[in-house]
């Protein structure tokens, strides 16, 4: 029994602090399905996505939502500091050696004490092996607690600087902000060159999305504060915009194509494994049944002054560039409940989540 307990305290030690060391530390995260991490964040949020459905108003379950995030992190570190003293606790009962601890019960306190540096003394080693491993755990406890201090502020300084990116997408009006609209009211005058600097910024935030949310994972479960407003929907727009440049005979390989890549590298990461066939399904039976939202989409253009690709090459080299990026992006919205649309923080919260567009019914919206 004892030598079962040792070997059990240390694969449960060994894995908390391996995960630790993944989450925190490591600059090139493991997907192993078993970690504690993964477990934690992949079982709860299925149950509270499914919960969160459930919930009729949409303001309550936006808000049910967004407190997830931040509770999940602090289950996290409270999950890590459980394992660490569970593993040490049954090292130290089957090593035995501890006077004071005649129990499981009573190990799991000295593993406390132990690994928090409290010192209490009247529980102590005696031998010589738990003497030197209550100094490895109690390194263990401070090493873990100084992770996490410095852990948490990169964590929120990624997120806001998320988050500050977004309050400034805007097209000039009071309603849904769309790829159309946000093309034409960048370029008043048609020239397309305006939005050189403007897909060039909105390249950077991709990349540093990119880095943040694989280096922070649970960054993509945190939710913005705005109503109406989330960095995958955000996402999803400036792609669309940038797909419209591409319509454009002077848009070929501009910043907007190189945004566009940036997007869809992205997409692709956040979705890796994720069996994508029935949405991929859905929007191409999408796309042959709406011939007239091309057309209206081009004519729209046209109209504003851009000088346009011939009508079939447009639309084919446009859906050509959005199939390399639309299943996964329509995933992610299903996947992590995200608002279907995007509003300045003026009037998104005059507006309904379930008022937005669903999956299938327009492309693209303009």
């Amino acid at each position: 029994m004892s030598a079962l307990a040792i070997i059990v305290g240390v694969i449960l030690v060994v894995s908390v602090l391996a995960d630790v060391m993944n989450t925190l530390v490591t600059t090139t995260t493991s997907t192993w399905r078993w970690w504690l991490t993964r477990i934690l964040y992949r079982r709860s949020w299925t149950t509270v996505a499914a919960c969160g459905r459930r919930i009729g108003d949409a303001d309550r379950r936006e808000r049910f939502f967004a407190a997830f995030a931040p509770i999940s992190v602090l289950v996290m570190l409270c999950a890590w500091v459980a394992q660490q003293i569970l593993g040490f606790a049954l090292i130290w009962w089957g090593i035995g050696g501890v006077d004071g601890a005649d129990s499981l019960l009573d190990s799991i306190y000295f593993s406390g004490v132990v690994y928090f540096t409290v010192g209490f003394g009247e529980v102590v080693p005696v031998e010589q092996v738990p003497r030197f491993g209550a100094l490895i755990e109690a390194f263990s406890g401070v090493l873990t607690t100084a992770l996490v201090i410095g852990y948490l502020p990169a964590l929120y300084s990624a997120y806001s600087e998320r988050e500050q990116k977004l309050l400034t997408l805007d097209d000039g009006s009071e309603d849904r902000i769309t790829p159309t609209n946000l093309v034409l009211s960048r370029t008043p005058d048609g020239d397309i060159r305006n939005l050189d600097g403007f897909f060039s910024e909105w390249e950077a935030w991709i990349a540093q999305v990119l880095e943040t949310h694989t280096t922070f994972p649970m960054l993509t479960l945190f939710r913005s504060q705005h109503r109406g407003q989330s960095w995958i929907t955000a996402l999803g727009l400036i792609s669309d915009a940038a797909l419209h440049v591409e319509m454009t005979k002077d848009g070929q390989g501009r910043s907007a194509y190189w945004a566009l890549r940036r997007s869809a590298r992205l997409f692709h990461v956040l979705t890796e494994g994720v069996d994508l066939s029935v949405y991929r399904a859905r929007l191409d039976e999408t796309y042959e049944g709406s011939p007239d939202i091309a057309r209206e989409l081009y004519d729209r253009m046209e109209l504003h002054g851009f000088e346009m690709l011939p009508f079939d090459e447009a639309v084919d080299h446009m859906r050509g560039l959005r199939r390399t990026f639309d299943a996964q992006m329509e995933f992610l919205i299903d996947a992590y409940q995200a608002p279907r649309g995007f509003w300045g923080h003026e009037i998104g919260h005059q507006l309904m989540v379930e008022d937005v567009v669903r999956p299938g019914e327009r492309w693209p919206a303009s």
